[in-house]
C-alpha cells in the first residue's frame, strides 16, 4: 500500500494531468459546446478553438490563407489574430485597437487556439469558471437584443383608447441563417400586431381607466450552438374581465434557420407519443383540465405546440382547448432521457 501511495505521489508530481486531471467543458447559456478539438489549459489560461467559439456566440469567421489570419465579426465588431501572434486586433465602427492576449495563439490539428478571456472580451461575454466541476460558462449579454415597438390609437377627443407594447428578440449574427430567423420572428410579430391595430375603430371604443391593448413578450427557453427555442406570448384585451392570451413557440437550426417540428427532433411515432403524454398528463392532473379533454385529445379539433428547455421537450395548447383560462399553458414534459433523439440537445 505505501509503495502504491509514493506510486501516484511521483506520477502526480511528474505527470498530474495522468491521475487528477478533469476534462474541461466551455458552456454557453447552460449547454456544453461540441468542440471539435477540445479546449484546453496551459499555464493557467484557458485556450479554446478560436473559430467555433466565435460561431456559437453568433459571429461570422472567415480564413484569410494569404496572412493566414482568423477574421470574425459580429454586428459592427471584427476580431483578427494569427498563429504566434500575442495580439487580437478589434476594429468596432471606425476605432481599431489592439488587445494583448494573454498568451500566443497557436495551431494544432489546422485549428487556431487563442485564449478564451481575451477573445470574448471585445465582445462583453461574461465568463464564469467552476472550480469543483471544472466548467467555464459564457454567456453572451447580446447574442439575443429585444426589440420594441410600440404604438397607441386616439379617438377625434386626443383621448389614447389603444395602445401595443411589443418585446421580441433578434439574434445578432451575420449568417444567412441567423437573418432567416430574424425575419419569421418579425414577419410574425408585426403581422399580428398590424392585425390586431386594424380591428380597432377609435370612435367606437369607450373611454374607460384601462385603454384596449395589445402586448407582447417573449422568453428564450433553450440555446446552444446548434439549436434556440423560444417563446412569444401575445395578451390582447378589449375589455371585460381579463384579456385573451395566445403563445407561439419557435425552435429554429441555427446553423440553416430552419424551424424545427417534433418529427426532426425524436424517432419515434410522433403523432403517437403526443396524445400519450397529454393524456398522462390529464390523468394526472384532471382538475386542471375541462371534463372530455382526453376525447378533445383524439379528435380532429387537437392541436399542439412545443418548445425546448434544458432535458425536456414541453408540450402544450392554446387557451381554452383543453383547460380553462386560470390553467391555461399546462405543460406535458417529454423528458428526453427516455425518447431517442435525431439531434443532439
Amino acid at each position: 500500500m505505501k509503495r502504491l501511495f509514493a506510486l501516484l505521489c511521483i506520477c502526480s508530481t511528474f505527470f498530474p494531468s495522468a491521475v487528477f486531471a478533469k476534462e474541461l467543458t466551455v458552456m454557453f447559456h447552460n449547454t456544453p459546446i461540441s468542440y471539435v478539438q477540445n479546449p484546453t489549459i496551459k499555464n493557467g489560461i484557458t485556450f479554446v478553438p478560436m473559430k467555433q467559439t466565435l460561431e456559437t456566440i453568433g459571429a461570422s469567421v472567415t480564413w484569410n490563407a494569404p496572412t493566414k489570419t482568423v477574421i470574425g465579426k459580429k454586428g459592427d465588431t471584427i476580431v483578427s489574430t494569427c498563429p504566434n501572434s500575442t495580439t487580437l486586433i478589434v476594429t468596432s465602427g471606425e476605432k481599431t485597437q489592439r488587445i494583448s492576449l494573454e498568451a500566443p495563439a497557436y495551431v494544432k490539428n489546422e485549428t487556431m487556439f487563442v485564449p478564451l478571456r481575451s477573445l470574448l472580451q471585445p465582445f462583453q461575454a461574461d465568463i464564469i469558471w467552476d472550480n469543483n466541476t471544472n466548467t467555464i460558462q459564457i454567456e453572451s449579454k447580446d447574442f439575443v437584443i429585444e426589440k420594441t415597438e410600440k404604438r397607441e390609437i386616439k379617438n377625434k377627443n386626443g383621448d389614447v383608447v389603444w395602445k401595443a407594447n411589443v418585446l421580441y428578440p433578434e439574434l445578432q449574427g451575420e449568417s444567412e441563417a441567423i437573418k432567416k430567423i430574424n425575419e419569421v420572428i418579425a414577419n410574425d410579430v408585426f403581422t399580428s400586431l398590424s392585425a390586431m391595430e386594424n380591428k380597432v375603430s377609435p370612435d367606437n371604443i369607450y373611454v374607460s381607466v384601462v385603454p384596449y391593448s395589445f402586448d407582447c413578450n417573449y422568453n428564450v427557453t433553450y440555446l446552444d450552438n446548434n439549436t434556440i427555442s423560444l417563446l412569444l406570448d401575445y395578451y390582447e384585451f378589449t375589455g371585460g374581465a381579463h384579456g385573451t392570451p395566445f403563445r407561439q413557440a419557435y425552435t429554429f437550426d441555427l446553423n440553416t434557420g430552419s424551424q424545427l417540428q417534433l418529427s426532426d427532433l425524436l424517432d419515434t411515432d410522433v403523432d403517437s407519443l403526443v396524445k400519450m403524454t397529454f393524456k398522462n398528463n390529464i390523468q394526472k392532473n384532471p382538475e386542471n383540465y375541462f371534463a372530455g379533454a382526453e376525447e378533445i385529445v383524439d379528435s380532429a379539433y387537437f392541436m399542439y405546440d412545443f418548445y425546448i428547455q434544458p432535458n425536456e421537450i414541453v408540450l402544450f395548447t392554446q387557451a381554452y382547448l383543453l383547460e380553462p383560462y386560470a390553467k391555461h399553458y399546462q405543460p406535458a414534459i417529454i423528458d428526453m432521457q427516455n425518447v431517442v433523439l435525431k439531434r443532439e440537445l
